[in-house]
């Protein structure tokens, strides 16, 4: 990135709306050119966490119902980051929460933003290995079932257009997970 971009000076935030999930803000901006513009974000609060499980052999994929597509999209445990909470310590809860399972290990894969136009919410990725059952009551309205794919599917799943994972921040977190297990080096 170039180091000489100059941010915008904010010259003022103010809430618009707000509803039980989310608040969106109007922002005043200055560009260093003097030109004012009024943008509307959704302020990211605490972040979110992603989790892959893999235990060695597959990787333990969701299936749950997504309001947005108004389908049940293939994917995997995700979740707010809580009050206090580290992403490590959410990764691990929402892991108990949604499917069952503790980790032994937890690797950050990386932190992704998506659409940063408007939204400033941070998606912390993270692998987890040695599985373990460990359940934890969670929130969801209905019972996540767990789909296990090999390395082999996994790969196919993210090459073929047709398949059920649509998910960008899904396939995104497995180019690095497939890339930790060594099976399927990106380069």
């Amino acid at each position: 990135m170039s180091s000489d971009l100059v941010l915008p000076e904010i010259t003022g935030v103010r809430e618009v709306t707000r509803s039980r999930l989310f608040r969106i803000e109007e922002v005043g901006l200055c560009f260093s050119n003097g030109t004012r513009a009024l943008y509307e974000r959704i302020p990211g609060g605490n972040g979110a966490v992603m989790v892959i499980p893999f235990d060695g052999r597959n990787f333990l994929f969701t299936r749950e119902y997504c309001v947005g597509t108004e389908s049940y999209e293939l994917g995997f445990v995700k979740g707010k980051i809580d009050d206090g909470e580290s992403p490590e310590e959410a990764a691990l809860r929402e892991l108990q929460e949604e499917i069952g399972f503790g980790a032994r290990k937890i690797t950050h894969l990386r932190t992704i933003t998506f659409a940063p136009g408007f939204m400033g919410l941070m998606m912390h990725i993270f692998m987890a290995e040695d599985l373990y059952p460990s359940r934890l009551v969670g929130d969801e309205p209905e019972e996540i079932k767990v789909f296990p794919h090999s390395i082999s599917e996994t790969r196919e799943l993210i090459l073929d257009p047709d398949s059920a994972l649509r998910e960008s921040r899904c396939i995104a977190g497995l180019i690095h997970a497939l890339t930790i297990v060594n099976k399927y080096p990106l380069f």
